[in-house]
C-alpha cells in the first residue's frame, strides 16, 4: 500500500514545551482520534479485560501484532498502573509484561502455512521455511547481561501472550502462535488473546468479508496512524540496524517522516490514563473481574471515586453506554464544583 498524505489537522502537543497557561487550557483534553467518549470508555473496558488475562496468566512477555495492535500495547502500558492490582491471586506482586512487537498476518503466510478454511491440513507451521525461522530466532537471541546463563532465547522459560487487536477469521493469531511455538519450544507457554472480538460479515454482492467492528485507528487503506509502516524487505535490507535487517520478514518498517496522526493517537492514549486517574473517564469493569480476588465493587469505587451505590444509581438513570458516560462526567463535574 502507498503511504497516504499526512493529515494536516492533527497537531502534536509537546507537554514539555507547555507554559502554565497551556496546561490550564489543556485541562479538558481535545481528543481528535479518540474523539468519542463512549469509545474511550469501551476501550478502557477492553484493556481492563486484557490486563486481567495477563495478571491471571502471569504473562512475562506480551507480543503485540503490528500494526493495529500497537495502540493496544500503548493502552496496556499507560493503564497498567491503574488497572492492574498490586498483587495477584496468590499474593505475589504483579509485574507489567515486557512488551514486544511482530508483524505477522494471514496474507503474508497463508499461502505457505495454510488457512483455517482449508479442510485438509489447515495451518501448519512446519511449512515455514527454515531461513525465515532462523531469522525470527535471531531477533530473540539471548542478550549478554540481560539473559540468564543457559537461555536459548529471550523467551526461555517465559509465559508469552500474543495479542491481536481484533478477531476476524482468527487465522492471524493462530498462525502467530504456531510460528512462535515452532521457533521457541524453550518458552514455558505461548498463548494468544484478542483485545476486541469484532467478527466478520459478508458483503452479499461481492462475497467479500470485512470486520463488523474495528477500533477507530484500524485501516487497511491508510498506512500512517500507528507509528510504523508495513513490512518492506527491500527497505529493511538497507537499514543500518542489524535487527531490522535480520527481521525484514517479521518487523514493521519505520517511517522516514514523522507520523503525525500516530503520534497524536499515542498522546491521546496517555490522556486516557490521566483522565481515568482524575475521574474524568468512567471505568466500567470487565466481567472477568467478577468473583476474582480483586472484586468489581472495589475496583468501581477505587477507580471512579464514587461508591457502588452511586455507580448503580447512575447506571439506572442512564441505561446505555453513551448515556452512562455522559451522566458520570456531568455527575463528577457537579460533585467537584460542590467541594
Amino acid at each position: 500500500m502507498n503511504s497516504a498524505p499526512q493529515p494536516k489537522e492533527f497537531v502534536l502537543h509537546e507537554p514539555e514545551m507547555e507554559t502554565g497557561a497551556d496546561v490550564v487550557a489543556e485541562t479538558a483534553h481535545q481528543y481528535e482520534v479518540l474523539n468519542s467518549p463512549e469509545d474511550r470508555a469501551k476501550y478502557l473496558t477492553l484493556t481492563d479485560a486484557l490486563i486481567y488475562k495477563m495478571v491471571e496468566e502471569g504473562t512475562d512477555v506480551a507480543i503485540f501484532l503490528d500494526k493495529s495492535a500497537r495502540p493496544v500495547a500503548w493502552m496496556v502500558d499507560q493503564l497498567w498502573g491503574s488497572l492492574a492490582p498490586e498483587h495477584d491471586a496468590s499474593g505475589r506482586p504483579t509485574k507489567k509484561p515486557e512488551i514486544k512487537f511482530l508483524n505477522i498476518d494471514r496474507e503474508q503466510w497463508g499461502a505457505i502455512l495454510g488457512r483455517s478454511e482449508v479442510k485438509e491440513g489447515g495451518i501448519n507451521a512446519d511449512n515455514l521455511p527454515a531461513e525465515r525461522l532462523n531469522e525470527l530466532r535471531a531477533l530473540y537471541k539471548p542478550i549478554i547481561g540481560h539473559s540468564e546463563e543457559g537461555d536459548e532465547s529471550l523467551l526461555t522459560g517465559k509465559r508469552v501472550m500474543v495479542v491481536d487487536e481484533v478477531k476476524m477469521s482468527g487465522d492471524t493469531l493462530d498462525m502467530s502462535k504456531a510460528i512462535l511455538q515452532k521457533a521457541f519450544p524453550d518458552a514455558k507457554e505461548i498463548k494468544g488473546s484478542y483485545w476486541m472480538l469484532g467478527g466478520t460479515v459478508e458483503d452479499r454482492k461481492s462475497g467479500a468479508r470485512y470486520g463488523s467492528e474495528v477500533p477507530v485507528w484500524y485501516s487497511d487503506r491508510e498506512v500512517t496512524g500507528r507509528l510504523v509502516g508495513n513490512r518492506d524487505t527491500s527497505k529493511s535490507n538497507r537499514s543500518n540496524s542489524y535487527r531490522q535487517r535480520v527481521g525484514r520478514y517479521w518487523l514493521s518498517t519505520p517511517f522516514r517522516e514523522p507520523d503525525i496522526k500516530g503520534r497524536r493517537l499515542k498522546e491521546e492514549v496517555g490522556w486516557m490514563a490521566s483522565d481515568l486517574q482524575d475521574h474524568k473517564l468512567i471505568y466500567m469493569p470487565s466481567h472477568l473481574w467478577s468473583g476474582s480476588f480483586d472484586s468489581t465493587d472495589d475496583r468501581i469505587e477505587r477507580l471512579n471515586g464514587i461508591d457502588v451505590s452511586e455507580y448503580a444509581a447512575l447506571l439506572k438513570e442512564a441505561p446505555t453506554r453513551q448515556e452512562f458516560v455522559e451522566t458520570y462526567s456531568q455527575y463528577m463535574q457537579d460533585k467537584t464544583a460542590r467541594q
